[in-house]
């Protein structure tokens, strides 16, 4: 039988001279691989747009090898970006964003609530408003909750350190060596209330990617190391952010 589902694409591998393997995050289904051939050749550049990171797809394929790799039946496009592929900025947050969720989403199962989630934050990223730098660390955060592991916002004067490995604030006797600074850790605590912060300096919002990263870490080891976060920091050095 015939499925379909909305699905995030989240990364492709070579297969072959002109196929893929997709590594695709459904609404349904949660995460699925499927191979796709004949894609990268010249008579198919169309169709190879369909296949860039983060990709909103409606995609079909045979339920009985859930699981399994796959080929996938029928595949479109649901909903295209008008300003993320025309701007630098978005562009490197959407690479990076596509590499933390393969990463965090590698067999992770449906969740309708997490898609509804990832497809607002998409649009978010998409929409015709002035881009803030730090939307990345907000995604972060609110990612963090959806997933169920939300940090404690036990910030206060005393502890004043956000420690990754403790997913709290602790005081200068507590803190672990991969503490945020206490500058860091009171714009994080903001966000954690929710406050509308003031857009940070580069070298704080760079702490907090560390921090965050570190955080993801502690939560899920297929996280390890981010290779986008140099595209990221050399697209905000370029527009100046």
């Amino acid at each position: 039988m015939f499925v379909e589902s909305k699905a995030l694409l989240l990364h492709k591998t070579k297969y072959g001279d002109s196929g893929f393997v997709l590594k695709m995050y459904t609404e349904k289904f949660g995460t699925q691989s499927f191979i796709v051939k004949g894609v990268s050749s010249a008579k198919n550049r169309a169709r190879m747009a369909l296949f860039s990171p983060l990709t909103l797809l409606e995609v079909q394929f045979d339920d009985r090898k859930i699981n399994k790799l796959m080929y996938l039946k029928e595949v479109t496009c649901y909903r295209q970006y008008r300003m993320i592929p025309f701007d630098m900025a978005r562009s490197g947050v959407l690479l990076f964003y596509a590499e933390l969720l393969y990463k965090l989403l590698y067999d992770a199962g449906a969740d309708e609530r997490l898609y509804a989630f990832l497809e607002e934050e998409l649009g978010a990223l998409d929409a015709d408003v002035v881009f803030r730098p730090n939307s990345h660390l907000w995604f972060m955060l609110k990612l963090a909750a959806v997933l169920g592991y939300a940090p404690a916002n036990n910030y206060s004067e005393k502890n004043c350190y956000f420690c990754p490995g403790q997913s709290s604030f602790q005081s200068i006797f507590f803190k672990d060596e991969d503490a945020l600074s206490e500058e860091a850790s009171a714009v994080l605590a903001a966000m954690l209330r929710d406050e509308d912060v003031v857009v940070p300096p580069k070298s704080i919002r760079n702490e907090l990617l560390q921090g965050l990263i570190r955080y993801f870490r502690v939560h899920n080891d297929q996280v390890r190391q981010i290779e986008s976060v140099g595209v990221l920091a050399e697209v905000m050095r370029i527009n100046n952010l």
